[in-house]
């Protein structure tokens, strides 16, 4: 576990990363009151933790179940690339952007797409969360951050974001499972394949974050449920 992400690592040496939430503060958490270490145990006793209110263990649980994803053939077919090339969107689109993607921004901005911006951490410019609900549901796009798995947010933000013509779900905390957003109104997935373990374990041990280990991974993407609106 590091300062702002949490890594597992399978027998198989498949790799899974989550956000871990670094302003937040922790107490010593769940996964290690039982006093059992992590080291060994059972990957579905873990991937149980989601979405509970200890997040740096719902953190582990989310990284856990990207690892084992990882470890398997993806059935779905798999683009590589920027998320902003699989989706439509068009001049004159809303924008609302669910997590702040700051190398997002700009590129939206270039195709004339209004951008809004909610994060749980306040920033100058960003939108307060009280507007979030108005603002999904006159946006045409909703791009949505897959840490809101962890928080627990996820479900409730789809619901406000149903209307939209594009829904991604992003950043390195998405598991790439599309049978998991088959029944929710998702458009897109868009996450990473840990292409070189042993630097990313050591990146993010040392509290680095995604640019420090954004060479050592693949950007992948999957479309799924695609409207036609």
């Amino acid at each position: 576990m590091g300062f702002v992400y949490s890594s597992v690592q399978l027998e198989n040496q498949a790799t899974g990363v989550a956000f871990s939430f670094p302003n937040r503060e922790h107490c010593r958490h769940g996964l290690l009151e039982s006093g059992k270490p992590l080291r060994g145990r059972n990957a579905d006793e873990i991937a149980s933790l989601i979405g509970g209110s200890d997040l740096l263990a719902s953190s582990v649980a989310l990284a856990t179940v990207n690892a084992v994803i990882q470890s398997e053939r993806l059935s779905e077919a798999v683009h590589l690339g920027d998320i902003l090339d699989e989706l439509d969107i068009r001049a004159g689109d809303q924008v609302c952007m669910v997590g702040c993607f700051h190398p997002l921004l700009k590129k939206l901005e270039s195709r004339q797409a209004r951008v809004m911006v909610f994060d749980e951490t306040p920033k100058p410019g960003l939108h307060r969360p009280e507007e979030l609900a108005d603002v999904l549901k006159k946006s045409q796009i909703a791009l949505i951050t897959a840490t809101s798995i962890i928080n627990n947010t996820v479900e409730h933000v789809l619901e406000l974001a149903a209307s939209c013509r594009e829904i991604a779900v992003l950043g390195p905390s998405t598991p790439m499972l599309t049978s998991v957003f088959r029944e929710t109104p998702v458009t897109c997935l868009s996450g990473i394949h840990v292409e070189d373990p042993e630097a990313v374990q050591r990146i993010i041990m040392e509290g680095g974050g995604f640019q420090d280990f954004k060479h050592h991974v693949e950007k992948q993407n999957i479309r799924i449920n695609r409207k036609t609106a």
